[in-house]
Parts: C-alpha cells; sequence; structure tokens
C-alpha cells in the first residue's frame, strides 16, 4: 500500500525530523497515535546485543514502560525473537504468542494485558549496521485493521532512512564531544568568526584567559574561504581563530615532576617555580629557603631532568606540562 496524500503531508516529514527533535520523534509519534487511534506507539531503537525492555524508546500514549518496569520479574518471560523478525514485515501480538504454550499465555496474560497492551502491532524496522529498532503500536481495546497494519507496513523504509540519519548524528556528536575534551585537556579552543569579527561558533577550551600562539604564525588565525566549506559555518565568510589558554603549573605537575624524574618534594616546588618564570631568588623567597639551599635545589634539579640552565628547564617542562598534568 502506498501512502495516502494526507499520509504523506503529515507523517513523512515529521518522520524524517525526528531525529532533530527532542524528545526524538515526538511530533511523528503523535500523528501516528492519533492517526491508528492507538493507546501507545514506540520507536524502540538499540544495539543487537541489549534487551529490548532495555533498550531506548521514544513513544507517545500510556507510558507503557513505566508500568513494565513494576513487572521486570516478568520480561524474561517474552518470547519474541525480536532480532528474527522480518524487517519490513507487520506482525499481530496473535502471530507472536501461542494461545497453546502455557508460558506464552501466562507473558500474555500476567505482562502484556497488565501493561494495557491486548492488540498489536509490531513492524522491526530495517537494520542500520549493528542497531535495530521497530515500530510498536499497541491498544487496550479493539483490534487494528488491514488498513492500520498497511499504513506502518509503508513506513518500513522511511523509518530505516531516519534511523540512518539517526546514527549520523550520534556519530557525529560523539565525535565533536571527544574532539572538544581533546581540546579542553590540552587547553585549546577555537572560535568562529564572520566578516565583521562577531563569534557564531565556538569549542575546545574557552574558559579562562586565552593567548595566541606565538611559535607559529600560522597557528594564530586559519582563514575558512567560503568557496571551499560552503555549509560549514553559521555565517559566511569565516575566520577561525585557534587560542590555547596559558597552562597553569601546580600542584599536580609538582608531583608529577616527582615521580618521573624522582625529585624531592621541595625540588618540584622549586622546579614549578622556576618553570613559571621567577628568579631563583623569588623562588626561594616564596617557600621560605635561603638563596644557597635554593642553589642546591636547582643543580639538583637540572641533574635529574637533564637540562642546563632555567631557561632549558622552562622549555622542558612547559612541552611535557600537557602529559605532566
Amino acid at each position: 500500500m502506498t501512502l495516502s496524500r494526507i499520509d504523506e503531508r503529515d507523517l513523512l516529514p515529521a518522520l524524517h525530523e525526528g531525529p532533530h527533535e527532542d524528545p526524538r520523534w515526538g511530533t511523528f509519534l503523535h500523528r501516528l497515535q492519533r492517526r491508528t487511534r492507538a493507546d501507545y506507539v514506540a520507536i524502540v531503537v538499540g544495539r543487537r546485543d541489549v534487551p529490548i525492555e532495555r533498550k531506548i524508546q521514544w513513544f507517545a500514549g500510556q507510558d507503557v514502560q513505566a508500568r513494565a518496569q513494576t513487572l521486570d520479574d516478568l520480561a524474561a518471560l517474552d518470547p519474541t525473537p525480536y532480532h528474527l523478525l522480518r524487517p519490513g514485515r507487520v506482525y499481530s501480538a496473535f502471530e507472536l504468542i501461542d494461545p497453546q504454550d502455557a508460558v506464552h499465555s501466562r507473558f500474555r496474560r500476567d505482562y502484556l494485558e497488565r501493561i494495557g497492551i491486548r492488540y498489536g502491532r509490531f513492524m522491526r524496522i530495517p537494520p542500520v549496521g549493528e542497531l535495530d529498532g521497530w515500530l510498536i503500536v499497541t491498544r487496550a481495546a479493539d483490534d487494528f485493521s488491514a488498513a492500520d497494519g498497511a499504513l506502518i507496513s509503508s513506513l518500513a523504509v522511511h523509518l530505516q532512512i531516519a534511523l540512518r540519519t539517526l546514527v549520523a548524528i550520534e556519530r557525529s556528536r560523539f565525535r565533536d564531544a571527544a574532539n572538544d575534551d581533546a581540546l579542553c585537556r590540552a587547553g585549546v579552543g577555537w572560535a568562529a568568526l564572520d566578516c565583521s569579527g562577531r563569534i557564531v561558533e565556538r569549542g575546545g577550551d574557552t574558559s579562562g584567559p586565552a593567548v595566541p600562539h606565538a611559535d607559529d604564525p600560522a597557528d594564530v588565525a586559519l582563514s575558512v574561504r567560503a568557496a571551499d566549506h560552503p555549509l560549514a559555518a553559521t555565517a559566511l565568510p569565516a575566520t577561525v581563530v585557534l587560542t590555547r589558554r596559558a597552562r597553569v603549573l601546580g600542584d599536580r605537575v609538582a608531583t608529577a615532576l616527582r615521580d618521573r624524574f624522582g625529585l624531592t618534594q621541595g625540588e618540584a616546588r622549586i622546579a614549578v617555580l622556576l618553570a613559571r618564570g621567577e628568579s631563583l631568588a623569588d623562588a626561594a623567597r616564596t617557600l621560605g629557603l635561603t638563596l644557597e639551599t635554593a642553589r642546591n635545589y636547582s643543580k639538583r634539579i637540572f641533574a635529574k631532568t637533564g637540562t642546563r640552565g632555567q631557561a632549558a628547564l622552562i622549555r622542558h617542562i612547559l612541552t611535557e606540562a600537557d602529559g605532566l598534568a
């Protein structure tokens, strides 16, 4: 059965927009519930190694899952081979439950009917990689018509496309989160500017004082040409500016220096102060040491770290700061 013009206009745009909504597919599910006069409509999604009752669901109508949680011990009686259902085929509840089987009958009576499912239509969405999905439509009274089943079947290919969109969105969000976390740990941030210098997007480390990369002019600002990336920025033309937060050398770095180079606590504290740019005399005053004691400490620091002089020590610690912290 092909979709009617009304269903194409009412259901399909909402279905394809669903992966971008919060909650996902909210509009589509409510419209399908109204269209089929169902008590409960749900899209259930998850990896194949996750039990059906633990998969993610988005629904409209009665909160069947909340009711089901009070009957968790009976969920294991579910005889439905969800992953073996033929993709795109619509099954009725009676096809999946054998009334001659005592376990099946108990599952229907003590579980399904108690959570409000007496009549239902179940369709496995054509899988996307390792991700499976199902469209479930149920009622407590009155069975669904053949036309309802045909409508659900006609949505199969569109549900697969929408599921593929969802996977792409989630992968992109995961990569963005991982990249942002890595940039934050490195103290690096970025900001996309429009032609007037207004920030239109930013990410990475955006906290604290930021300083441009001073060692490589190419790192200070990276121009993004509109012709090369016509859809990449919110507003074009755009320039991406990279910033690096000034490193804060504190107790964590001192502890790491002790562990890596075998410094004593006093030596590590002086090494951190020297790396911050303090003179040996200032470092001695800060720690309440005599200048002679500080000199002895510094000689041992240079020997243990393999550096020659304060400048080399600063360069070495700053270069290793991300790993030390």
